[in-house]
């Protein structure tokens, strides 16, 4: 077996997956094969991810997974991560708690994706999950508070497209909505926190996308942490990138970023407790408004080799 721990973690869980499913399958009854996603009649991602975020409401319901919800999902993320080999049993696990699979060719990439969404303001708010199937994945991308903190999600998918090997995992609730219990950031039930902990588990590395007020950090653009005040060799890169790229970027390991260092953030808690890379960064409003500016700041992460510890 490789020594990579990545490929460990990946194959120590489908070998577990396989057990289960060996069990399962000796109940004495045939079972069904496992349905595939459809594909997707609308190739382009960028439709589906703003039409779901769109209809996001501080207002909107919300509940936690169930114990069950939670399982299916963590089982088939891991299938996900372990290789598009497993995208038809991962579907079935993601169908049965209320995503529906599609999947389709990136026109403008030309690299084929698995997309998983729920119901925008239904009662299973889980979000999107949406996979590059052209090589083993290397990178979560994470967007906490969709249509909160504004345009995070065109950043997100615009990472996604220019990083190969990523997976973009959208929350499926505004952060206020179920009266503030859906802020996927500090949900330690949520499903979001399921997924992304199966990335920590897995050592996939992740760089989770937040904004702020400009008057909250007005002669920032950008402030990188890990949620620890602590350095290491990503944040380092991601820090210099941008800052080469023009933007001001306040680094969380030695300065004071205005309470935006992410310190609370449930997802990096649980990367530091795992020991895999966690990178959170925060980004004003000037830089999310601007089409161009999102452009440019994307190019620059793109050259900080994010999957790479």
């Amino acid at each position: 077996m490789s020594g990579n721990p990545l490929h460990r973690a990946r194959a120590a869980a489908v070998a577990g997956l396989a057990v289960t499913a060996l069990l399962l399958g000796g109940c004495g009854r045939p079972s069904a094969p496992p349905a595939g996603p459809v594909a997707s009649a609308a190739a382009d991602p960028a439709g589906p991810v703003e039409d779901f975020v769109r209809q996001l409401k501080p207002s909107a319901p919300y509940r936690d997974p169930r114990e069950d919800e939670r399982r299916h999902t963590e089982d088939a993320v891991a299938l996900l991560l372990a290789g598009r080999e497993h995208l038809d049993r991962a579907s079935t696990l993601l169908r049965d708690v209320g995503y529906t699979p599609r999947v389709g060719t990136d026109p403008e990439t030309g690299r084929d994706y698995a997309m998983f969404t729920t119901e925008a303001g239904g009662e299973r708010a889980w979000g999107v999950l949406l996979v590059d199937l052209s090589r083993q994945p290397e990178l979560a991308v994470e967007v906490p508070h969709p249509n909160s903190d504004l345009r995070t999600e065109d950043v997100g998918l615009r990472l996604f497209r220019a990083v190969p090997g990523s997976v973009l995992l959208i929350a499926g609730a505004h952060r206020r909505a179920g009266d503030t219990r859906a802020d996927a950031a500090h949900n330690p039930d949520g499903l979001f926190q399921v997924i992304a902990g199966r990335f920590a588990t897995s050592n996939l590395n992740q760089i989770q996308l937040h904004g702020f007020a400009q008057r909250s950090l007005p002669q920032e653009d950008v402030v990188v942490s890990n949620g620890q005040h602590r350095s290491s060799a990503p944040l380092r890169r991601v820090a210099t990138a941008l800052e080469d790229a023009d933007f001001v970027t306040c680094r969380a390991w030695s300065a004071r970023c205005g309470q935006l260092e992410g310190t609370t953030n449930t997802q990096a808690e649980e990367a530091r407790r795992l020991g895999s890379v966690f990178i959170h960064l925060e980004m004003s409003w000037t830089v999310r408004r601007d089409a161009d500016r999102r452009a440019e700041l994307v190019t620059a992460l793109a050259t900080a080799d994010l999957s790479r510890n």
